[in-house]
């Protein structure tokens, strides 16, 4: 059991560190829109987003399996901090891919 506690602790720092150290980044997101036509553009919205989301995943994933530790599956709660860098990744591929990597997409 002491294991698990001690992987715990680390998986706790490591995702309250992931979201103190996104907070730069999601403060400068807005500017993905100064690009004209970028704000009508849905995969330049899902990367807004998905940078919004981080920090909160990243904090979920870090409070609420000390919430639930009692449920033995509580520890897969870990993963919402996966779930945040995998759509951040997924919207800059469909960034790529569909515009080429241009927020506006024209």
């Amino acid at each position: 059991m002491t294991h698990k506690k001690g992987l715990r602790i680390t998986l706790t720092i490591l995702s309250i560190l992931g979201a103190l150290l996104s907070l730069p980044m999601v403060m400068m997101s807005p500017m993905m829109f100064d690009a004209p036509g970028s704000e009508n553009n849905p995969v330049t919205q899902m990367l807004f987003y998905s940078l919004l989301a981080f920090p909160a995943l990243c904090l979920m994933g870090g409070i609420l399996p000390w919430v639930l530790k009692r449920h033995p599956q509580s520890i897969w709660l870990y993963a919402l901090s996966g779930l945040a860098v995998g759509l951040f990744f997924a919207s800059i591929v469909l960034l790529q891919t569909q515009c080429g990597g241009s927020f506006s997409c024209s």
